[in-house]
């Protein structure tokens, strides 16, 4: 029996996921401490480089949807892990703060179409069945390569130095990205359907299916008239201004007066709560109401960041780790397939893309105001309090979004 080249698509995403998500988004607070050590830099101006690099990143949104479906795809992928892979080796020979936050700028532009965008774009024109539980399991590689990776990144920076260690990962991203990316498709071609479409068609029946599947849902310009446009935005500032905090949770924890290890350790946790809770989150929204995953999920993830500062203890703080990090699945498998089952698959890779260009600018800006907020009052006790009232309004705007698209499709 012939495998449907979704599930090729599919492999290669998870790949995307673990490697390009895991590696070079999730353990990139582990290189901070060091490098404001040796570049005698301040917490917020070290961490000025996720800002500008989150800004650059959000532009290239608005514009990456459009980019999907006019670029080839293995070719906008090869380049875009090609610069990732330079940009990692170059940041090893950095001898002040303004070259790191140029390469920042080029690294947020191609990790926001390489890794950001285009998982969420591939597996929506590929798949039009098991779609919760396929963003769920990619969703949760992310985490599982970010824990996976952070204990070792943590001691290859301990043992080897951070200009050694970004070497390496650049290295790890040129051999393993660069060849997944001669695998991708931006979607099915010549008669061939997504994945859980009909497929007993004539040559002629099937083009016509697909272009039925490609009209189906509203235009870019008509969702931007609907108020459930602009209630995905602001879920979408909120929860991701609050996951911002996640890349400041080794110096967090460092600043408890734990060690770099124990930072790595809390960071792992937070990521394998990430991963079950993209997993379980992936597999209830196939089968449960949408407003009460989403109520489980947020008083999870508000409870994790809140309680990271009330417990002192290594074991508790690894549990509230796990708890923050079951709260992040919200962003990368909820908020995609909501957006696509309100707007449906005609412009969804603009529509999404937009979107998440908002959340990428509050995590961008987000990311520097709690490093800002630490400098003043050296303790993220703010912060923490500061994502739990983003989890509340977050939840308030994606159940608006639910329950206004059930009267519009009644």
């Amino acid at each position: 029996m012939k495998i449907h080249y979704a599930w090729v698509i599919f492999l290669g995403c998870c790949i995307i996921s673990f490697v390009g998500f895991g590696l070079t988004i999730n353990t990139a607070g582990l290189f901070w401490g060091g490098m404001s050590t040796d570049l005698n830099l301040t917490r917020a101006e070290i961490a000025l480089n996720a800002t500008f690099g989150g800004i650059a990143g959000a532009v290239s949104l608005l514009f990456a949807g459009t980019v999907f479906k006019k670029v080839n795809t293995k070719l906008l992928l090869s380049l875009s892990f090609g610069i990732t892979g330079l940009c990692f080796i170059a940041c090893s020979f950095i001898q002040s703060v303004t070259p790191f936050y140029g390469i920042k700028v080029v690294l947020g532009v191609v990790q926001s179409i390489s890794i950001v965008i285009s998982i969420p774009i591939l597996l929506g024109n590929w798949f039009e069945k098991k779609l919760g539980i396929l963003f769920g399991i990619t969703g949760a590689l992310t985490a599982v390569g970010g824990s996976f990776f952070n204990p070792i990144i943590s001691h290859l920076i301990l043992e080897h130095g951070w200009r050694t260690t970004y070497i390496i990962v650049g290295i790890i991203c040129l051999v393993v990205l660069l060849p997944t990316a001669l695998l991708m498709k931006f979607k099915p071609e010549n008669g061939l359907l997504p994945y859980g479409a009909e497929t007993n068609h004539t040559a002629a029946e099937s083009n016509q299916a697909v272009n039925n599947v490609e009209a189906n849902g509203l235009s870019i310009k008509e969702a931007s008239r609907t108020p459930i446009f602009y209630s995905f935005i602001i879920a979408i500032i909120c929860f991701q201004a609050a996951g911002s905090l996640a890349q400041h949770v080794p110096a967090l924890i460092q600043s408890l007066n734990f060690s770099l290890q124990v930072g790595a350790s809390v960071m792992s946790a937070l990521l394998i709560g990430a991963a079950i809770g993209k997993l379980l989150m992936g597999f209830m929204l196939d089968h449960v109401k949408p407003v009460i995953v989403l109520l489980i999920f947020t008083l999870l993830g508000a409870s994790g960041w809140y309680s990271t500062g009330v417990f002192n203890n290594v074991v508790f703080l690894n549990g509230s780790g796990f708890l923050s990090g079951m709260g992040q699945a919200i962003v990368l498998t909820a908020i995609p397939l909501l957006i696509r089952g309100s707007f449906g698959t005609k412009d969804y890779s603009q529509i999404l893309s937009i979107i998440l260009m908002f959340g990428a600018f509050a995590n961008a800006v987000s990311v520097y105001i709690h490093g800002s907020m630490f400098d003043q009052t050296h303790s993220y006790s703010a912060s923490l309090i500061l994502n739990v009232v983003a989890y509340t309004i977050g939840f308030l705007c994606l159940a608006f979004a639910i329950q206004f698209r059930k009267r519009m499709t009644t």
